[in-house]
Order: C-alpha cells, then structure tokens, then sequence
C-alpha cells in the first residue's frame, strides 16, 4: 500500500521545483555550494517582496542577475505566494486610478500563478471607482484649497446682480417636462424604493439621467444647440493640472467639442490634440461648464462639493486666464462661468462659480443657486429644468464670451516676430496666479506656434509699446507747445520793444518839433531887433 504525501511533507518541497524547471528552463542558475554543485530554479523575485534576500552572482560566469536563496529551506509555494501583491491595499488602487484609462485597463487584471489573467472582482471594481474620491476626504482639503485661492462659500460681494436674475430664470423658466418616465405617478414610489441602499453605479445610470440628460443624446434627438457639446462620464481629466490632490474625474461633466473653435482660435489658444494644455481637462472637451457628483448618503455629498469645487476651479481658471490674454478681465469678473450639481438619492445641491480678480490675485467662489429634494411633486423635475434651461440660455453666453475674447488676442500669423518656445518655455510662467504648472513638451516643429504661457508676455510687450508711443506723443506734444510758447513770448518782447521804439522815436519826434519852434521863434526875435 503506497503512502499518501502530505502537502506540506518534504517530500512534497523536493518535487515542486521539477515542475518549476520544466515551465521556465530559463531561470536554472548554477549555485556554488561548499559540499556539492546543484542547479536551483528560481521564479524572478517580485519587486513587492521584503522578505526574500538576495545578492548577485558573479555576472561574467552567469551572463544575468541570479538570486541566492538563504540557506534555510522556505516552502517554494509560500515563496511564489508572498511575491502576489494584495489587491486591496489603497495605494494601489490611487497608484491605478492615477494612470490613463489605457493603462488602467491593463493594471486591473492580476496575473497568477500559472501565466493566466485573472480579472477583477466587482468589489475590487467598486473599491477603485472610490479610490478617486480618496483624497477628498482629508479633513484639511478644504483649508489647503483656500491657500490656492478656492473657496468653498460665497464672497462678500458675491456674484453681479445680473447673474443672480439669470440664476433664477434658470430654475423658473418653463420648460417641457419628459412623459413615459419613472418620474410620473404611478411609479416613482416603486421607484424611489428600488434606488434605496444601492450603490453609486446604479444611481448614476437610473436616476441621474432623469436629472441630468446626456448633450449628445439630446442632440441626436434634434436639439441643435447641443451641436459642440460633448459629454464625459467617469473620465479622468488627464489633459490639465490639478489645483490640488489628483486629477478631476467627475462622474459626468459637459464642455466645448474641439470641432467648436476656428484653425485661427486653434493657432490662438495653442491646443493640439495630442498634447496638454491649459484649456483641455481630455482628449475633446474643452471649456467645461457643468460638473456632476453622484454619491450614496448625505454626509457624501460634501465630498461631492469638494471633487465639483476642483473641477470647475480647473474650469474657470482656463477662462479667465483667456480673459488675461485678451485684456478683458473685467468681463469674467464675479461673473457665473460654470456650474456644478451634487446629488445623492434624496437631494441635490446646486452651484454657480465665479472668480473675483483685484489686486491681492484671482480666487474662486461658489454661489448656491438651490439645494431641494427630488422625490416632493413641485422638486423631481427641479435639476431637469434647470439643466435644460442651461442648454438655452448659458451655454450660448458661455460660447459667445469665448469666441469675444479669442477676438481680442492676436493670431501668431500677424505677430511681427517670432517666438522660439523651446527657448522660452522654461523661463517663462503661466498666465493664471494661483496655480502655475509647467507643461513639459517634447521639442518639435510643431511647438513655434504661439503658445498660452508666451501670450500674457506678448500682451505686456504690447502695452509697453503702446505706452512709449504714447510718452513719445506727449513729450513731442509738449515740446511743440514750449516752443510755441517760447515763440509768442518772444513775439510779445519784440512786439513790445517795437512799440517803445516807435513811442521813443515819437518823443523825439516831438522834441524836434518843439526845437524848430523855439528856433523860429528865435529867428522871428532877431528879425524884430534888427528892424
């Protein structure tokens, strides 16, 4: 009767590395011992592992970097296992959701033992998705958005009166109500119990288009104003820089098509599909003006505020630093240029952001448009109308400010002279004042067209040119009146010395006359004497 082996018996530990020899023949190394030359196989050690000690053998008799074992016997099963790093842990999944969507794809699937992929789990699946909001949660995120200029309230001075009125035409405006949907009567009771306790996945794909449509849906269905809409859905905003903490990734977000701005605008902004800038938060959105946050719980949505508050920071900084270029600035000014909705299953809140620019820098303020419940009769189409109303009414004025400001600046084919940005890129800065990134570009032909960080250095050399002209005209302005001044006052002396010449020469005229009086008065005497 044969006997059966243990897994764990030595004999079990003596018969695993045949089998690891003939899966990778590659990686059998010669190991000097003192008692007896023997070939090891050795899986290559995971860069995660702490626990397994190595040194490299002498590379000209081996050809590559080998790992010595210590000289204690290890389980070879518990080795390979310690190399598998554990999925849950939280830097790993920062690490992932840090990446392009092209690379993230990859890193979520785990390879085993035997060379096959394993794919994720659901739960491994929900645990990234929260991974991006990770950051956010910090208890002193909202103190350090200060110090960069975001601020989570509303200013003293708060928006202009006219956007508050547009705020309200916004939510008041009629607007044709969606029919056939779960909103009406008859379900929105099972409804709002089918959504209770469920996760943010579900909320995002039943509720939120109830709340906020898909553009590019709309459009399809015949809303031609929804043209150079695009929409994005869980994208990471990988063209731009963060204010602070990892990049955006709103779980909805609407903004300009690329196909929406002339090649003149283009050359203009200096955007090009395949590189970042300051005006792209992805690869075809540009100029975004609504953001959205769905979370579960209400003590969630103040982490929605925090993740909206980045996002149409990033938003807002890219138009007014458009508004710099141009020399418009007071036109953004406490002027609504974006607007965020956070929603979880009971409520939503709803922001306008605004900049305010003096002369302490920019900062960004948030105004609360309305914060309401959707399930009561007169609210659940409260955020659809308002949304719709954005489409009508904001979104041309948010099209229309670009396309004035982007009038304003300069297109590079009349700039006078060239700029090399290889040569200038790294000294010269950003045009926003909060945040100031340095886009790195590789050196090409491509990049000595005009540039956004070389615009704001464009402008001042203009307005010192404007100013010396204008000094130039006042000092010849100037000079002619002296002189003209110098000359009437010359004219005067000379007018005036004529006229004392012309008054001494008449005295003496006179003292003439009086002289050939006295004289034939004189002759008349001596005519009478001698008679």
């Amino acid at each position: 009767m044969k006997r059966a082996i243990a897994p764990d018996s030595p004999d079990d530990v003596g018969q695993r590395p045949a089998k690891l020899r003939r899966r990778d023949s590659s990686s059998t190394v010669p190991i000097p011992s003192s008692k007896k030359q023997e070939q090891i196989t050795l899986q290559p050690p995971s860069p995660l592992s702490n626990n397994v000690s190595s040194r490299k053998i002498n590379e000209q008799e081996c050809g590559h970097s080998a790992i010595v074992p210590p000289s204690k016997p290890i389980n070879k099963r518990q080795e390979i296992l310690q190399w598998i790093p554990c999925p849950s842990e939280e830097f790993d999944e920062v690490d992932i959701m840090s990446q392009p969507a092209s690379k993230r794809s990859r890193s979520q699937s785990t390879s085993t033992d035997r060379g096959r992929t394993r794919s994720v789990s659901p739960s491994a699946s929900a645990s990234s998705r929260d991974a991006k909001s990770y950051a956010y949660k910090a208890v002193n995120y909202v103190t350090i958005l200060e110090t960069k200029g975001c601020f989570m309230r509303q200013s003293p001075a708060g928006p202009t009166s006219e956007e508050v009125a547009l705020c309200q035409r916004l939510l008041h405006q009629p607007v044709e109500t969606p029919r056939g949907t779960l909103f009406d009567n008859e379900f929105i009771e099972g409804f709002h119990d089918a959504l209770r306790n469920r996760s943010e996945a579900r909320l995002l794909i039943d509720l939120h288009p109830l709340l906020i449509p898909s553009a590019e849906n709309l459009f399809i269905q015949g809303k031609e104003e929804l043209r150079d809409v695009i929409d994005g859905y869980n994208d990471p905003w990988l063209k731009t820089e963060p204010i602070y903490g990892p990049k955006p990734q709103p779980d909805h977000a609407r903004g300009l098509r690329w196909s929406t701005f002339s090649d003149s605008q283009r050359r203009k902004l200096g955007i090009k599909p395949d590189e970042k800038s300051l005006y792209a938060v992805r690869e075809d959105m540009y100029f975004p003006y609504l953001t959205a946050e769905v979370k579960c719980g209400n003590q969630a949505l103040e982490f929605a505020d925090r993740q909206n508050m980045h996002s149409m920071c990033i938003a807002l900084r890219a138009v007014v630093s458009v508004a710099q270029a141009a020399g418009c600035s007071e036109e953004v000014h406490r002027k609504l240029l974006g607007f965020s909705i956070s929603h979880e299953l009971e409520s939503v809140r709803i922001y306008g952001h605004y900049p305010e620019i003096g002369e302490d820098g920019i900062k960004y303020y948030r105004w609360l448009v309305k914060q309401f419940n959707i399930w009561t009769e007169e609210d659940k189409w409260a955020c659809y109308h308002f949304v719709e109303n954005l489409d009508r009414e904001f979104l041309p004025i948010h099209t229309g400010r670009l396309m004035h400001l982007l009038e304003e600046i300069p297109d590079p084919q009349d700039v006078p002279f060239e700029l090399d940005i290889d040569d200038e890129i790294g000294s010269q800065s950003r045009i926003w004042s909060q945040e100031r990134p340095a886009y790195s570009r590789a050196p090409s032909a491509q990049n000595r067209g005009l540039q956004p960080e070389l615009r704001s250095m464009i402008q001042v050399l203009q307005q010192q040119l404007e100013e010396q002209k204008l000094q130039q005209e006042q000092l010849s302005a100037e000079q002619k009146a002296r002189e003209e001044r110098l000359a009437a006052e010359q004219k005067t002396r000379e007018e005036k010395l004529l006229a004392q010449l012309e008054q001494q020469k008449a005295r003496e005229e006179k003292l003439l006359a009086q002289l050939e009086q006295q004289q034939e008065r004189l002759f008349k005497l001596l005519e009478q004497k001698e008679i």
